[in-house]
């Protein structure tokens, strides 16, 4: 939780972190997880002489620490995949459909696409990718079967999507 506010007050969105579906960090999240639990069942029972503690400390920091599990993999690890970014890339997708969803406890809107790749090749799957407000108005009115989305590989390895368009590329 501490790395997550000093991402937040140091880097806020400085970094890309949107992920491609399809290219999470399910996998560096769980070794994350059981790092961090080792680590913290490490500290709170190296004192501790009673095998009975112990067990019950190991299985006290396993259960909270799957519970910190999805912050792990999109809270922290999306900031720093899109610390260093790889060559850029952009491919062609199909536009299925755009919807709107709201905010939890909030008026804000996030605004989706449903995409599909042009083959199955490339490094990103179908599925609902985020989408900025312009490009949701521009897509919903002008409804193109094709469009562009530009990725590349991050630090961690997941694509991230770093932008979109319905260039040359898409038409």
């Amino acid at each position: 939780m501490l790395a997550t506010f000093v991402l937040v007050i140091l880097v806020g969105e400085a970094w890309p972190r949107n992920i491609a579906v399809g290219s999470g960090l399910k996998l560096a999240g769980l070794v994350t997880t059981a790092i961090t639990s080792f680590i913290v069942w490490r500290f709170a029972t190296h004192a501790a002489t009673d095998p009975r503690l112990r067990k019950f400390a190991a299985l006290m920091c396993m259960v909270t620490g799957l519970m910190g599990w999805p912050v792990w993999c999109v809270g922290v690890l999306p900031s720093v995949n899109g610390v260093s970014l790889g060559p850029p890339q952009t491919i062609r997708m199909t536009l299925d459909r755009t919807e709107v969803t709201t905010v939890s406890r909030s008026r804000k809107l996030n605004h989706w696409a449903w995409l599909r790749p042009g083959s199955a090749e490339l490094p990103v799957q179908a599925g609902r990718y985020f989408i900025p407000e312009g490009i949701y108005e521009d897509w919903t009115r002008r409804q193109p079967a094709a469009v562009a989305v530009t990725i590349a590989p991050g630090m961690l390895g997941a694509q991230v999507v770093t932008g979109y368009g319905t260039d040359r590329l898409a038409e």
